[in-house]
């Protein structure tokens, strides 16, 4: 009888650390599950304009804060949430100017460290500009933002 119940309760001591080894284990599928975001910031600056993106990357989603201040112009502030399709970054910029908030579709063409604008036919609806072809933009290397390093 002491043999059975020596056996028992080797059985399950040995069954209880099995489980407990089993949930400390973490596979490499659940490891590629946790999202990454990657943080990265462009700016243009020349001849008295600026414009700066702090963005944040998470698969295909992107979302950040955008600021154009044009020489003797007036500034917007805003922020942005898109995707990245094809190197072709659009988002839907929320923005104010002047006291007033406004929303306008954006484009950039990301190219290695360089991203630039892209411009097309808008039309507006509800209070919000969108591109009418987002297929058909044009990207302008006039006023190209390069990766540099993010506000503190």
């Amino acid at each position: 009888m002491r043999k059975i119940g020596f056996v028992f309760a080797l059985f399950i001591l040995i069954t209880g650390c099995k489980k407990n080894a089993d949930k400390e284990k973490i596979n490499d599928s659940e490891i590629a599950m946790v999202p990454t975001v990657q943080e990265e910031c462009y700016a243009y600056r020349n001849d008295g304009n600026t414009i700066y993106m702090h963005l944040k990357k998470e698969a295909d989603k992107v979302t950040g804060n955008l600021e154009y201040a044009y020489s003797e112009k007036d500034s917007n502030t805003g922020t942005f949430e898109g995707t990245i399709k094809n190197d072709v970054l659009i988002a839907m910029y929320t923005f104010t100017s002047e006291g007033t908030k406004s929303r306008r579709e954006v484009a950039f063409q990301v190219k290695d460290n360089t991203l630039i604008e892209g411009y097309g036919e808008v039309t507006e609806q509800d209070s919000t500009v969108k591109f009418k072809s987002p297929d058909k933009l044009v990207f302008n290397s006039d006023m190209p933002l390069t990766k540099v390093d993010c506000k503190k």
